[in-house]
């Protein structure tokens, strides 16, 4: 089959104007559904250290905790624009929607549609005073396993690392590959951060450790319930 004339086959895909104006409605709902949750944010857990960074950060988060990491960068972060990685498939399509809803920039690409590029552009805006955000599990998984790709933007840009995490006293877990999670209205949020500067994370070690380390500390902050 030929591609319309003027389309590359690498090009990310993307909703019709007409598409996004139908979804808007549920773009209201979204952000009024988040604006009830009660975010808690203690000293102890990373408050005071995320208040202090006043440079630009790549934040870490597993990807079943995205549904309100726009909203806490809009309450914390929100002096810093943040971007974030999604994939050019058709899928990545409908999370690109999502993002604009939660306030978070898309630069689309994924390892079979313009991946190196998407990449660079990230490093480039990171350079340039903002912040990314990335997830070390991918859009596939498995679960809570840390792939290295995920930090080469940190380690490029010698920007911070700014682990993230919430925990929830209700919520419900969809029924997919990383269990992703939907704090319910009105939710008690309790956030966690913690911040790796560069030197630490990097200066003695190589990607795959740095890797496993994020991964280990990750983890440390993860509240599943049983």
């Amino acid at each position: 089959m030929s591609l319309p004339l003027g389309r590359d086959k690498n090009a990310p895909h993307h909703q019709s104007f007409g598409l996004k104006t139908i979804l808007s409605p549920l773009g209201i709902f979204y952000r009024l559904w988040t604006l009830t949750l009660r975010l808690s944010y203690r000293d102890e857990d990373g408050r005071a250290e995320i208040k202090k960074v006043n440079e630009p950060i790549t934040i870490v988060l597993w990807h079943n905790r995205l549904f309100i990491a726009g909203e806490w960068h809009q309450r914390f972060r929100k002096k810093r624009r943040c971007y974030g990685l999604i994939s050019g498939s058709r899928d990545g399509a409908w999370l690109e929607t999502f993002y604009g809803w939660a306030g978070i920039r898309a630069i689309r690409g994924s390892r079979n549609r313009r991946g190196a590029e998407a990449t660079r552009e990230l490093i480039r805006l990171v350079k340039a005073g903002h912040d990314a955000g990335v997830t070390p599990d991918g859009s596939r998984g498995p679960k809570y396993q840390a792939k290295s790709g995920a930090l080469l933007i940190a380690r490029a840009s010698r920007s911070p690392v700014a682990l993230l995490s919430f925990s929830y006293n209700w919520a419900i877990r969809l029924n997919s590959w990383d269990q992703f999670v939907i704090p319910l209205p009105f939710a008690k949020v309790r956030v966690r951060t913690k911040i790796l500067p560069y030197e630490e994370l990097f200066c003695e070690r190589d990607l795959e450790e740095a890797t496993r380390r994020v991964e280990h500390l990750l983890m440390e902050m993860t509240d599943d319930p049983k």
